[in-house]
């Protein structure tokens, strides 16, 4: 038997992995749930049953919910879009909460228009917590929603998603390699295998913790004036794809806590003489 509508707490609509989202973690009583929608009656069936909550329905029925849970890949997020624009739904008062999915600024925009009231509610690796963001009603849906999955809000400011992605990415997508890149370095240094990942890890995380205690002070070169012919010596020994980068980075560390700009200086003109050299092809 189905719950009254006064008992259901959330509709969902999506596809994708839903129960591994947000929407799959929820505290399993089937009050809480509603109606779950899909782009066929058939999934919206499937996703049910491996959630053991809510029940399938045509798209219609969210309309009698205030609150609508969104989980879709990326490749799907337009048809679900467009499935919920052209139901007959009246937006005005309802919250749609965006789960563990990039929300299209253009998608958000188009129900913030019909109405709604939208926010964003992601995982983002950090065991624990979630990241909200949106607007003051789906927000406060949101901090609701983190109660009961005992998470640790995250909330950032609206429109700010994508830099925060952009930190995410940061992170992991551009870091993992240059802890892998550090791994080799070590290999070429003559450690085994599993001595250079370890030795390598360690060093990244120390840099992490020292950060996490004094922030910028705990930079390598924050009191302290580096030694240019060191610093050469280090970017000529590094592998030649690697090269130009190493030596950018460490210029990027100079420019961003402004410091040293004569070092800067002299690493940036050791690279214009190895250029010009190379071109006239003199040694």
């Amino acid at each position: 038997m189905r719950a009254s509508e006064s008992q259901i707490k959330y509709g969902v609509i999506g596809g994708g992995a839903l129960s591994k989202s947000l929407i799959g973690k929820l505290p399993r009583k089937a009050r809480q749930i509603g109606p779950v929608v899909s782009v066929s009656y058939r999934n919206a069936s499937r996703i049910t049953n491996v959630m053991r909550a809510g029940h399938p329905a045509l798209v219609e029925e969210l309309d009698g919910i205030p609150i609508i849970l969104l989980h879709a890949q990326a490749d799907q997020m337009r048809a679900i879009a467009v499935l919920l624009e052209d139901a007959k739904i009246r937006w005005k008062g309802k919250c749609l909460i965006f789960c563990d999915c990039d929300a299209p600024v253009a998608i958000v925009h188009s129900f913030r228009a019909l109405g709604a009231s939208t926010a964003v509610a992601r995982q983002f690796g950090i065991a624990g917590k979630i990241m909200l963001e949106g607007q003051p009603a789906a927000l406060a849906c949101a901090h609701r929603l983190a109660a009961e999955l005992r998470l640790r809000p995250i909330e950032i400011a609206m429109g700010a998603g994508y830099l925060f992605a952009a930190v995410q990415t940061l992170s992991t997508a551009v870091t993992t390699p240059l802890v892998d890149r550090a791994a080799d370095m070590l290999r070429a240094a003559g450690l085994g295998d599993k001595d250079a990942v370890k030795t390598a890890t360690a060093m990244f995380e120390q840099s992490i913790q020292e950060y996490s205690h004094s922030g910028k002070q705990s930079w390598a070169w924050y009191k302290g004036e580096p030694d240019v012919d060191g610093i050469e010596a280090e970017i000529g020994t590094v592998a030649e794809d690697f090269r130009d980068l190493f030596r950018e980075l460490i210029l990027s560390s100079f420019d961003h806590f402004d410091k040293h700009p004569e070092i800067a200086l002299k690493l940036k003109a050791t690279r214009l003489s190895a250029l010009a050299a190379a071109g006239t092809g003199r040694p």
